[in-house]
């Protein structure tokens, strides 16, 4: 007698493609947890551009080490300035946003440089997306 095949495994959602943009301004103390938490994760950024938005510590530092490894992650360097504001904010999402040329992608991800997270989290993430395509901005906690 013949043993059974076990039956094909059924194929899982498809994940998403993201890019994601990071404005970071003297994160010397956090962004490395934060980029650790990224490249740990279970489904990875097709590209990561890390904007530094006139950093006076070690922040560009940091960053610079891991792109060297990590090809998919990059940096730009905005000039110095005083202040810290949203508009500055703002303007290096969009500067990183530029950066991304033609790079295909589904999920755009702004993410902040002085968190850490989950090997899963982006997953969780994008599993939200990919069940209800109306879904416009996700976060956690995901409510």
């Amino acid at each position: 007698m013949e043993t059974p095949r076990p039956a094909a495994p059924k194929p899982g959602p498809a994940v998403l493609t993201f890019i994601l943009i990071t404005a970071a301004r003297n994160e010397e103390d956090l962004i490395e947890g934060t980029i650790r938490s990224v490249i740990s994760q279970t489904v990875l950024p097709v590209r990561w551009i890390i904007v530094s938005d006139g950093s006076t510590d070690k922040t560009d530092e940091i960053v610079a080490g891991y792109a060297r490894s990590h090809p998919w992650i990059g940096l730009i360097r905005m000039p110095e300035h005083r202040d810290r504001s949203f508009a500055s904010k703002a303007h290096c999402f969009n500067r990183g946003y530029r950066e991304m040329g033609q790079q295909p992608y589904e999920i755009i991800g702004n993410l902040d440089a002085d968190i850490t997270f989950e090997p899963d989290y982006f997953e969780f993430l994008l599993a939200k997306f990919s069940e209800d395509p109306r879904l416009g901005v996700a976060g956690t906690p995901f409510v």
